[in-house]
């Protein structure tokens, strides 16, 4: 008697293709939460530097004015979106010397966006 002829038998059994369409999904999945991420920071990127622009605005104003003094705030308009701001005016070891902090909120949030710092000499221009 002679042994049955076996064949070569090529190509994936069931298992090999359920396993390569499991680590195919696993990598798509990874990608989309990726790129959703990135998605995500790009856009807080975009409304912390709108927030930022908006308090360089505020400050230049806020510099400019001929008397400044104490603590103020209110809201600001810009590019579509509302933010509101403080600015604080601080007495510093030097009399002739003021700190002036600019605080840049979300107007719908609250969050802070921005915060500016510098120094203010005299009491008016």
């Amino acid at each position: 008697m002679s042994a049955p002829a076996t064949r070569n038998q090529s190509g994936f059994s069931l298992i090999e293709v359920l396993m390569a369409v499991v680590v195919l999904a696993l990598g798509g999945l990874a990608m989309l939460s990726l790129m959703q991420s990135s998605t995500r920071n790009a856009a807080m990127i975009q409304e912390r530097s709108l927030a930022t622009l908006a308090a360089e605005n505020l400050l230049n104003e806020a510099l400019l004015a001929p008397a400044l003094s104490g603590g103020v705030d209110g809201h600001y308009d810009m590019a579509g979106t509302r933010y509101a701001w403080s600015l604080e005016l601080e007495p510093t070891t030097d009399r002739d010397l003021k700190r002036v902090l600019l605080v840049v909120t979300g107007a719908e949030s609250g969050r802070e966006l921005a915060r500016i710092e510098t120094f203010r000499r005299g009491s008016s221009r």
